[in-house]
């Protein structure tokens, strides 16, 4: 196999897909434009069962009605998430990209900065920017729960 191909095959890190995330999307022109790529990421998301939308899945911190629902199986970790509001549901669409499928040790070695790495800590209010903080302590915990 060439060395270019084994490149294909390799997995990457999730500070290489935070990274051309943040590179992609800095790269667009203005917030509008920004705000409609993470709105568009959403239909990337896996969906969530209506049986999963309970209050104990339920986020309470967040002021729109956000679900998550993490699971491990085969030694990778699954993250689903699911929010009434679109922006939530993008920056969370992020979030869940980078986690979803990974090792525990993966998840608990990232350093996730995208928000603050673009416009996007400075566009969501304090609630919404703790809210998601959160979001990744509780998979970051969930991640200490595996293995």
């Amino acid at each position: 196999m060439s060395t270019a191909m084994a490149e294909e095959k390799k997995v990457r890190t999730i500070a290489e897909e935070e990274q051309e995330f943040i590179q992609e999307f800095n790269e667009l022109e203005d917030w509008l434009i920004q705000y409609q790529a993470l709105l568009e990421l959403t239909s990337d998301m896996e969906k969530l069962y209506e049986t999963e939308r309970t209050e104990e899945n339920r986020i309470h911190s967040c002021q729109a009605k956000l679900w998550l629902v993490l699971g491990y199986e085969n030694g990778k970790i699954s993250v689903r998430a699911d929010s009434e509001s679109l922006i939530v549901k993008g920056i969370v669409g992020v979030i869940t990209a980078l986690f979803h499928h990974r090792t525990p040790e993966e998840v608990r070695r990232a350093d996730i900065t995208f928000m603050d790495k673009t416009d996007i800590a400075r566009q969501i209010s304090t609630d919404r920017y703790k809210g998601m903080q959160l979001i990744i302590r509780k998979i970051k915990k969930f991640a200490d729960s595996c293995e």
